[in-house]
């Protein structure tokens, strides 16, 4: 019975968190032909264990969320390549206030990153509008998501 209960428990933990972490991605046609896979994902900063967020300069807080993007060039034999993108952004309440996100660049390795943070308050469903420039094209990728956050 003991083990029983634990695998029911667990199961509801991973059933209840996997989507909350779950990355997604739209796939975009350029202006020059080119298409690309913007990945993204909107998360709790109380995620993050602490060393990562000092690694990046962002902080743990129950009122502050994380937004990560990516942008991969889809190439003509079916693999990718990370792509340096300028990334412009601003989250908007249901109340429509808005603050405009500050996007940091992350390297690794051949991994090419954007992360930004901004306030919540628990419960709140946010609107993410987003403005992507890949290297190369002068035409922004636009993208909208919403996701809800919860402490």
């Amino acid at each position: 019975m003991k083990t029983y209960l634990r695998f029911s428990l667990t199961l509801l933990v991973l059933v209840f968190c996997f989507p909350v972490q779950a990355e997604q991605k739209k796939i975009f046609s350029g202006q020059n032909g080119a298409e690309y896979e913007v990945h993204y994902n909107a998360f709790n900063s109380t995620f993050l264990q602490p060393n990562i967020a000092k690694q990046y300069g962002l902080v743990r807080s129950k009122a502050l969320g994380v937004v990560n993007v990516s942008v991969l060039r889809r190439n003509a034999d079916g693999s990718t390549t990370a792509v340096g993108t300028v990334v412009e952004g601003r989250v908007i309440n249901d109340i429509q206030q808005q603050q405009t996100m500050g996007f940091q660049q992350v390297i690794e390795g051949d991994a090419i990153y954007y992360l930004a943070q901004m306030q919540f308050i628990e419960g709140e469903i946010l609107t993410f509008d987003l403005k992507l420039y890949p290297q190369g094209e002068t035409q922004a990728l636009r993208h909208r998501f919403t996701h809800a956050f919860y402490n």
